[in-house]
């Protein structure tokens, strides 16, 4: 046959290829035929019959559910579970196009929700900020995002970067990344500041919130602290020596300063140095702070009184009123001198033998147990006195 068309001419050649395809329609009319009368159709050796029409066609299918969804989409699903964050929502609210990258129908950007649909522009209008995935690069993990750096992080959370410009710090010598090693990622204080960190720290086995209390973390040079900060928070300061020999002090003079009051109740903000008259009064109108450190050295220590030998009598009046009174009506010698003179430690009681070593014969002497039978009150001496000397 091909030979014979072969050597045809053209037209005698349309002619043979017409009824060619003539009798190939016949068969195929006459196999439909057949089927029609007999309800089978021709089958291969690899189909032997056909599988009975399944029961779901005569059912209403309903849309996919997201369980459906995740059946398929395992790794996406996993991800949204771990990482979704607020993105933890039904497939469909993000994808209401689905199934749809047939070619030629549906381009994949076009079927890919937009992330401005929800979010619009939360970072500002700035292209670099614009375009999401420069940094949140996958949508089913939204805060995971890699290789951030510094000069990324300031494009959306321009506070803290300010905050450390303005206020200088150590904390200003770091990048943002020092610290939030990943995005999202709140470090605590400790990974720094403690004995494996190696930069000063105050206190051991503590909390984040308790460093933060007083130290704003992009501010931590501007420390704030209420009346009821526990001594302890100041005393190991940088490990400073001093503050743990004043938290010493403080405890073993056992005054009001460490029974009734904390460092902040006086130390109101971090190294303020309060005038003592925020709290006590002057002995005398007219005294000074100076004044009140000539004899309590160590506010500290108040108790811890320390003379020089010249103080006036009258800074001990206002406490020892009766015997200063006494003093200054006696007109004797002992009127002329200041209080320190004899007692050059706040509280003792001298010997009169300090001074007066023994005046009187030996007998006289075993005759009394104490000067004080018969001349009284040091304060207002009594028997035969010399006229006071100016």
């Amino acid at each position: 046959m091909k030979e014979v068309v072969r050597r045809a001419g053209y037209k005698d050649r349309m002619i043979l290829m017409t009824a060619a395809l003539t009798c190939a329609i016949a068969l195929m009319c006459l196999s439909t035929s057949v089927m029609a009368r007999t309800g089978t159709v021709h089958l291969t050796d690899h189909v032997k019959e056909v599988p009975a029409r399944p029961a779901l066609f005569d059912k209403e299918v309903e849309p996919l559910s997201m369980e459906k969804c995740a059946q398929c989409h395992t790794g996406v699903f996993t991800l949204l579970k771990e990482q979704g964050n607020r993105h933890q929502l039904p497939c469909t609210f993000c994808h209401s196009k689905y199934h749809t990258l047939a070619p030629g129908k549906v381009e994949y950007a076009d079927a890919v929700p937009k992330c401005q649909t929800c979010h619009a522009t939360p970072h500002g209008d700035d292209p670099a900020t614009n375009t999401c995935s420069n940094c949140h690069s996958n949508a089913h993990s939204p805060l995971n995002i890699p290789d951030i750096t510094s000069d990324m992080c300031v494009r959306c959370h321009q506070g803290p970067p300010q905050q450390l410009t303005t206020y200088q710090s150590k904390h200003s010598e770091l990048d943002c990344t020092t610290c939030h090693t990943s995005h999202g990622y709140i470090p605590s204080c400790m990974d720094c500041h403690s004995e494996d960190g190696g930069e000063p720290f105050h206190l051991t086995g503590v909390k984040s919130d308790t460093c933060l209390s007083c130290h704003p973390v992009h501010n931590p040079l501007n420390i704030t602290f209420s009346e009821s900060e526990p001594q302890e928070y100041c005393a190991p300061c940088h490990k400073n020596p001093s503050h743990k020999r004043v938290l010493k002090e403080i405890r073993e003079a056992d005054s009001k300063h460490n029974t009734e009051v904390t460092c902040s109740s006086c130390h109101d903000k971090h190294g303020k140095i309060p005038s003592c008259f925020k709290c006590h009064e002057g002995h005398l109108p007219e005294q000074t702070v100076t004044d009140c450190l000539h004899c309590h050295a160590n506010p500290h220590q108040p108790l811890n009184i320390i003379f020089n030998g010249e103080e006036p009598q009258n800074y001990c009046a206002p406490c020892h009123e009766e015997q200063y009174d006494a003093l200054v009506a006696s007109g004797t010698r002992h009127a002329s001198k200041n209080c320190s003179f004899c007692h050059d430690e706040h509280g003792k009681v001298p010997e009169c033998q300090k001074c007066h070593q023994a005046p009187h014969g030996e007998s006289i002497h075993k005759r009394f147990e104490n000067c004080a039978e018969c001349h009284g009150s040091a304060h207002n001496v009594q028997g035969r006195m010399k006229t006071p000397q100016p």
